[in-house]
């Protein structure tokens, strides 16, 4: 369970900024919204949904949050040896662009709050540690500054002989778990459960729900989600073929690629829709199945690809991070997505989604999703500085209108245009 996630120092994050899933004390939505987490008066939101202007730094949060669990997960490799850290500081002040970036993430592991973070630049980590959490009461595990490291007894004693094949690069975490320290496994397991995709990258999560239809017992889950959403098909399935040439050439493949899927010699999978055919007075006959890619829509295709990575969130009580998550989607059936994390019998093992989006029909007084604390504003000032902060920190009042003084700009989070009738005429000069 994802509880905090602090930046600062990256991309467009100059400040320190932080968002926050602990429940606050709010009272709407309790029932539904919020999980009680394994730690005594800790309660956690299902989920978050962020607004803001284009480019007002939405997807930068998400950026960091991707680079943290891929760093963590990764630093430690031999491929990694000899690269720089992929971490881009805050590039529009004096003050920062020499500076260190500053990462930390709070998480729940078996019922234990962990609290792990590192400052780092392009070259090196500069400080690195690890607290965990219990009864109230935080532990140091370890701390480390540079070259030197702080090594608790409550961390596993033996890591001490790693302190000194840990590259400047690399994360000491990494490293424990690489050398089988139980609790850095783990904690890296943990951290590795925050899962992010793109909503507008589709086809690279498509192989992740066809993967989940090939098992008996998700593919199960998959066609209820599938058949829930009322596409105007009955089922979905997959089958494996070997493409031929006259397959490829039917289908206009240019000869250099026919060659080499042809040499490949390796089995393609195809996915179809199952739709019913029916008789002149309007029984249902026979079955006809369409190629998925091929003739459904693109946000038929989008839900599909979505199918994956939510069905396995929800199953194992992960945290789900979606940028650009409603694009191609009805409304309706982006709120029926979130309806399902923010439900007690379709989400009791606690996961999350966290997500960006520009459809303000969420935070309607009708859609009755989101409290003020689950909705985050995003804004980035004249400096170029990203700053987050949800309704709840706003002091936005229950009864007010979210969604109407959102577009007017009450809450930030909306562009600001400057928009004169001289916009789409062409310069003279330039022709």
């Amino acid at each position: 369970m994802l509880v905090k996630f602090t930046v600062q120092n990256y991309l467009s994050f100059k400040n320190r900024t932080t968002i926050d899933l602990t429940a606050t004390s709010l009272t709407e939505y309790r029932a539904d919204n919020i999980i009680k987490s394994p730690i005594n008066n800790v309660s956690l939101l299902k989920s978050l949904v962020l607004y803001g202007g284009n480019s007002s730094g939405k997807s930068n949060l998400f950026k960091a949050i991707k680079f943290v669990r891929r760093f963590i997960l990764m630093s430690s490799k031999d491929s990694q040896a000899d690269e720089p850290i992929d971490i881009e500081p805050f590039r529009l002040s004096l003050e920062t662009i020499n500076e260190p970036s500053y990462f930390e993430i709070e998480f729940i592991h078996e019922s234990v709050k962990y609290r792990y973070g590192f400052e780092a630049d392009t070259d090196k980590i500069y400080k690195e540690w690890l607290f965990s959490t219990s009864k109230n009461k935080e532990h140091l595990l370890f701390d480390r500054d540079l070259k030197n490291f702080e090594i608790s007894k409550k961390f596993d004693e033996t890591s001490k002989n790693l302190i000194r094949i840990t590259r400047d690069n690399a994360l000491f975490l990494s490293v424990c778990a690489q050398f089988n320290i139980a609790l850095a496994i783990d904690l890296l397991k943990s951290i590795g459960d925050i899962q992010y995709v793109s909503g507008t990258e589709d086809r690279f999560i498509m192989d992740y729900t066809t993967e989940m239809l090939s098992d008996p017992e998700k593919s199960v889950y998959v066609n209820n989600f599938i058949k829930g959403a009322n596409l105007g098909f009955n089922k979905i399935k997959t089958e494996k073929i070997s493409l031929t040439a006259e397959m490829l050439t039917k289908n206009k493949v240019p000869k250099e690629i026919q060659k080499i899927i042809l040499d490949s010699n390796e089995e393609n999978t195809i996915i179809t829709t199952q739709h019913t055919v029916y008789d002149k007075n309007n029984k249902p006959v026979d079955e006809a199945y369409f190629n998925l890619m091929a003739s459904e829509s693109l946000g038929t295709r989008k839900y599909y690809s979505l199918a994956g990575p939510i069905i396995d969130t929800l199953i194992k009580g992960k945290t789900l991070i979606i940028d650009e998550f409603d694009a191609r989607l009805h409304p309706l059936l982006s709120k029926a997505i979130i309806q399902l994390f923010n439900s007690s019998d379709n989400n009791p093992y606690g996961a999350q989604l966290i997500f960006a989006s520009h459809n303000s029909f969420f935070i309607n007084s009708n859609s009755r999703l989101f409290r003020r604390d689950q909705i985050i504003m995003t804004d980035k000032d004249k400096y170029g500085i990203t700053e987050m902060k949800s309704l709840y920190e706003k002091k936005i009042r229950k009864d007010a209108s979210f969604e109407k003084d959102y577009l007017l700009g009450k809450y930030q989070g909306v562009p600001d245009l400057e928009i004169s009738n001289q916009l789409f005429l062409f310069d003279d000069n330039a022709i």
